[in-house]
């Protein structure tokens, strides 16, 4: 598994919290699975905390539930990005998932649902484009370019572990 570790530019250069978050990359036919909150226009690859005595895996497969409605099997964590941001470490564990069954429902946290999320398909080469223009936010919001240097990263690598190519 590799590991990454990105230091923001508001990183105080001491932890007083650390989280542990874990996402999950569905890739289906060139296009990869996001989540978009609409009243923000932001993208993100789905997934989100881990709570009480979840393994990673379970954590990955709860949050894919809840924020797609989909039942997946997290199949192996293939990237560890460290963040270090204000008084945060934040450890994201991103995992390839295969999709089991589509429920349809979701189950959105408040913060989530006022954000407007939803679920969206868009070709790795787009969501590339995306995610690389990380450097835009730099200046206006730093939480922005952080998010959006993770995903490119992460895209980036899964794309490697996957040997996909062509315009990536």
């Amino acid at each position: 598994m590799e590991s990454i570790q990105l230091i923001n530019d508001d990183y105080k250069g001491y932890v007083n919290n650390l989280r542990h978050a874990c996402r999950g990359i569905i890739i289906n036919n060139g296009n990869v699975l996001l989540s978009y909150e609409s009243n923000a226009d932001r993208y993100i690859i789905p997934g989100g905390g881990q709570e009480d005595d979840e393994t990673l895996e379970q954590c990955c497969e709860r949050e894919m539930l809840e924020e797609t409605g989909m039942i997946v099997k997290a199949k192996s964590c293939y990237l560890e990005i460290e963040e270090l941001f204000s008084d945060w470490r934040h450890i994201n564990h991103y995992f390839f998932c295969d999709v089991i069954e589509d429920t349809g429902k979701f189950n959105l946290t408040e913060r989530e649902k006022e954000a407007g999320c939803k679920i969206l398909w868009l070709s790795l080469e787009k969501a590339m484009e995306i995610f690389g223009n990380y450097e835009a936010f730099h200046e206006t919001s730093i939480a922005d370019y952080g998010l959006y240097k993770r995903e490119a990263c992460a895209l980036a690598e899964a794309c490697k572990r996957l040997k996909i190519t062509g315009g990536l």
